[in-house]
């Protein structure tokens, strides 16, 4: 801003001596040594990607997919997706800089019919996972439960179910691992037939204890597997109390009925590649681009997608083109088991290798618009979550990337697991080094990340998450202009050799306590209609740091460029110095003579 004056302006000669003094003082500290007087760090590249860009293509998803409320949505098999598909191919190809295609792939799926198990004569109605196992007519045998150390049932350990007999139907509670681990753990103990019954569910979910476990994946099919079913808490209660009451002679029995038809369907990855860059070696940036069939999906993930998009129109508009090949995906079936992001890398692993080891790194973006939102990066170096996945070797790089640029904008940000709970899963099975950024789901808020970004603590980071409510209403666009302009930096740091290599020592810590007040809560429950306003959580105030104390740089006088030690510059900065001090004090005086 600038300040009227109504001081005359200075003399010629004094303007002059104050620019020779400014220039020795100036010049002298910058010879004296790089540590005392460093230049400030340039602004980080981003390739100037902004919350608006993302916008632009996320509302028009969000009508596609308002459009096709009647078939699903965006769901991977429906009208929605093929529509969204399109629209993403005519971004792409628009752009100039991509050639597009589509890669199909066979899903596959299931009609379901009963799930149930009666016991004792009343008959507990279930659900379905997606790719489990069924059962050819009824099945009847003993119940059992598995039991760990702490006599819980969870069913997370092979040796819970030592006391297991073979052909048993089996009751598990819901928690602490995978549904999938769970199934192969009461597999290998050749149980008869499997149920997974819910545990109690935070209030805030909204989950009556009569409430079917819905929308369930328990991993790719394996025909190998017991057959595997749901029950809601009150009924797997009530059964797990009659096994536990049966005398150990004489256990209840029940019978499992799970009707289930097994069926082949295509669908299609969009894949777009860089006509620029060494297509030696790749950098392959994706996003899941189906939703569920309960809601719009517009964070889960059309987020991601808008991203990837509005990410295509930055590299083309690029001045300088990318030095590596980027190749951007869209994929299809996330939401039934990373089917589409599977079938991507098997088949390179099946029928082209060399191109899966050109592929260099991975980045992933599934939702970045929650509306209780944090600011997510895989931990990959695992300094806040042990990994329940190997983690490639130059992950954890990947990771500093992401840090380094929130550390330098003073944004704060946290670790999230690095589970594989997303489409990077089969590249790091491969080995390809991957990072990402998550805005948060079904995870509870802490009152340490409402301090940090803002929102409401003891509630999901997303409540609209695989409801009819995920919609561009809920999407938190303070959000999206916070993880926009990062992954315009990871981007442009992996795949233009001029940028800057991450911090020598990764982050060990995520962002410490903020110094800015955190911004207004977002509502508190999702509201049946959609709000005509999004909830939002405006970013913190750059005075909020984080990471570690001291920044990225880490004060390494290496990456100066000067070598201190025998040069003469340190004598000629002293000089200089005196000079500048000697003339900017002899200006001072003559100053004072005139006002006077």
């Amino acid at each position: 801003m600038h300040r009227n004056t109504l001081q005359s302006p200075p003399s010629r000669a004094r303007r002059a001596s104050t620019w020779l003094a400014t220039t020795a003082l100036v010049g002298g500290g910058l010879l004296v040594g790089p540590a005392a007087f460093a230049a400030p760090a340039a602004a980080p590249d981003d390739l100037g990607l902004t919350g608006a860009d993302v916008m632009t293509h996320l509302t028009e998803l969000s009508d596609i997919s308002e459009s096709f409320s009647t078939e699903g949505y965006r769901v991977w098999n429906g009208p929605g997706y093929e529509a969204a598909a399109r629209y993403a191919e005519q971004v792409l190809e628009a752009t100039g800089a991509f050639t597009v295609s589509r890669q199909t792939f066979e899903v596959p799926t299931s009609e379901f019919g009963e799930a149930s198990l009666t016991v004792a004569g009343t008959t507990y109605t279930g659900s379905h996972f997606d790719l489990s196992e069924g059962i050819d007519g009824d099945y009847t045998a003993a119940l059992a439960l598995p039991s760990d150390a702490d006599g819980a049932h969870l069913g997370c350990e092979p040796g819970d179910f030592a006391g297991v007999p073979a052909g048993a139907i089996v009751l598990i509670q819901r928690g602490i691992c995978t549904f999938e681990a769970k199934i192969d753990n009461a597999t290998a103990a050749e149980a008869g037939a499997v149920f997974v019954y819910n545990n109690e569910r935070p209030a805030e979910e909204g989950v009556s204890p009569d409430d079917q476990l819905t929308n369930v994946a328990s991993g790719p099919r394996n025909e190998d597997d017991s057959p595997a079913a749901t029950l809601p808490q009150a009924s797997g209660d009530a059964v797990a109390a009659l096994i536990a009451a049966a005398p150990a002679d004489a256990p209840v029995e029940g019978t499992a009925v799970i009707e289930k038809q097994f069926l082949v369907t295509e669908s299609f990855n969009v894949i777009a590649d860089s006509i620029a860059g060494d297509p030696d070696d790749t950098v392959v940036i994706g996003a899941p681009l189906d939703g569920v069939a309960e809601g719009p999906g517009v964070n889960d993930n059309a987020s991601g997608s808008a991203a990837i998009l509005a990410l295509a129109e930055k590299i083309a508009a690029s001045e300088t083109p990318n030095d590596k090949r980027v190749r951007l995906a869209l994929w299809s079936a996330e939401e039934v088991g990373l089917v589409g992001s599977t079938a991507y890398v098997d088949d390179l692993v099946a029928n082209d290798p060399a191109e899966l080891d050109r592929i260099s790194a991975y980045l992933n973006y599934d939702m970045i618009g929650s509306e209780n939102f944090t600011v997510g990066v895989y931990d990959a170096n695992e300094s806040s979550y042990e990994a329940p996945v190997e983690i490639p070797e130059g992950s954890a790089e990947i990771e500093q990337i992401y840090t380094d640029y929130f550390d330098q904008i003073d944004q704060p940000w946290i670790d999230t697991e690095y589970s594989g709970r997303s489409d990077y899963q089969a590249f790091i099975v491969n080995g390809i080094p991957a990072g990402g950024l998550f805005s948060g789901a079904d995870d509870i808020k802490t009152e340490e990340q409402a301090r940090l970004f803002g929102g409401t603590a003891g509630v999901f980071m997303d409540r609209n998450y695989h409801t009819v409510d995920d919609t561009l209403a809920n999407v938190n666009r303070g959000a999206i202009d916070i993880f926009a302009p990062a992954i315009g930096h990871a981007a442009f740091a992996l795949a233009w050799d001029a940028a800057v290599e991450p911090s020598p020592e990764p982050t060990s810590e995520p962002t410490a306590e903020p110094t800015a007040e955190p911004t207004a809560e977002p509502t508190a429950q999702p509201t049946a209609e959609p709000t005509a306003e999004p909830t939002t959580a405006p970013s913190p105030a750059p005075s909020v740091t984080g990471g570690p104390a001291g920044g990225p740089s880490g004060g390494d006088l290496a990456n100066t460029g000067s070598s201190v030690d025998g040069s003469p510059m340190p004598a000629i900065g002293v000089g200089m110095l005196a000079l500048g001090l000697v003339i900017a004090a002899g200006t001072a005086i003559a100053r004072r003579r005139t006002q006077q």
